[in-house]
């Protein structure tokens, strides 16, 4: 659902981007996504014992909500001025990897069956969607 979501709003917002500025779309994205998600996450935002938080739990709250969330959102609205859907969509997906090689290099994880078939499902994915159109036309066989 987050990959289908994501790519109905890559598209959608690739018009919104001709119009305005990255920081208009992303303070108005962000804004209403806030106002549809508040009523689903009320309950459990009110238990937060927000008292009990220290200095690097508020650190680390917002280094998550401005740099890996709405820093990455302005940056890929400013790729979508200038790029297709399609190719802002190839470094996002390529983020499960690079942290996948990162986790691996900064921890005693080892590499299994599975991180490889899932990057070779990303790659498959990537090379899938950046092909030219005319090769990915359905031409009858003959």
């Amino acid at each position: 659902m987050n990959a289908l979501s994501y790519a109905i709003y890559l598209v959608q917002v690739k018009p919104l981007m001709r119009k305005y500025n990255a920081w208009v779309v992303i303070r108005w994205t962000f804004f209403f996504g806030f106002i549809l998600v508040l009523p689903f996450g009320w309950n459990e935002l009110s238990q937060v014992e927000w008292n009990s938080f220290t200095g690097w739990v508020w650190f680390s709250v917002i280094f998550v909500l401005v740099f890996t969330t709405f820093l990455a959102y302005l940056l890929n609205a400013y790729g979508l001025q200038y790029l297709s859907p399609s190719v802002v969509s190839f470094y996002i997906y390529l983020q499960p990897v690079f942290a996948t090689i990162i986790s691996l290099s900064i921890s005693n994880e080892k590499f299994l069956l599975w991180h490889a078939m899932a990057s070779l499902l990303i790659f498959s994915g990537v090379y899938l969607v950046s092909r030219p159109a005319e090769s990915r036309s359905n031409k009858p066989v003959q």
